[in-house]
């Protein structure tokens, strides 16, 4: 999924006409060194549910360009990093003369993904995509979880364990952690045991 010939389509569907490739781009922040989970793999996961879901969607090729952009800044040093990748996307969807209604709808869709909370069917399915790591089987969410802690590798044991501690808690803590009814019925359950496990290893000092 993560090739320029699809990213190429998506942006034909929005009537993108780019003066030239994005793909290089993306493609060299998505493999830059320090990340192990927000790598291309990650988009290319999400990617992979947009399509059979696409019927779901209002606008299924806006989401899946928000889901290329999403994560293209990352620095987990900052804290505006759904900001920048929603400003480049804006920046190059302006360039190659997208309109501006579909320009603003493609940042909301990157921005939801900083706090999860939908609003409308397409925030909806694009935060469920972006989560549906959560529910995924247990050697894959330690895997993601492993990658994470990778990433912060910076941050001290004791404070990266409070802080994923706070972090996982907020999403057991909703009613329900996906909004659509596909993600609600595959990966709720399985995301809620998997959230308990890892946030109980953490509260026991573990740190796997």
């Amino acid at each position: 999924m993560f090739h320029q010939d699809n990213l190429t389509r998506s942006l034909a569907k929005i009537g993108a006409q780019p003066s030239f490739s994005i793909f290089d781009k993306l493609k060299q922040v998505y493999t830059e060194p320090g990340r192990y989970y927000h790598t291309d793999k990650h988009i290319t996961d999400c990617l992979t549910h947009v399509q059979p879901l696409r019927h779901q969607a209002t606008h299924p090729a806006e989401i899946a360009i928000a889901l290329w952009f999403h994560d293209a800044i990352y620095d987990t040093r900052r804290e505006d990093n759904e900001e920048q990748s929603a400003e480049w996307a804006v920046n190059f969807l302006g360039a190659s003369e997208v309109k501006q209604a579909v320009i603003d709808r493609i940042a909301r869709l990157i921005m939801v993904t900083k706090i999860h909370d939908p609003f409308d069917a397409d925030t909806a399915l694009m935060t469920d995509i972006d989560l549906s790591i959560l529910g995924a089987q247990p050697q894959l969410f330690e895997q993601y979880d492993a990658d994470i802690r990778r990433e912060y590798a910076w941050v001290p044991d004791e404070q990266f364990r409070q802080g994923r501690v706070q972090v996982l808690k907020s999403f057991l803590e909703r009613a329900r952690i996906y909004t659509t009814a596909y993600f609600s019925e595959q990966y709720e359950e399985q995301a809620r045991v998997n959230l308990k496990r890892k946030i109980k290893q953490l509260s026991s000092g573990l740190l796997l």
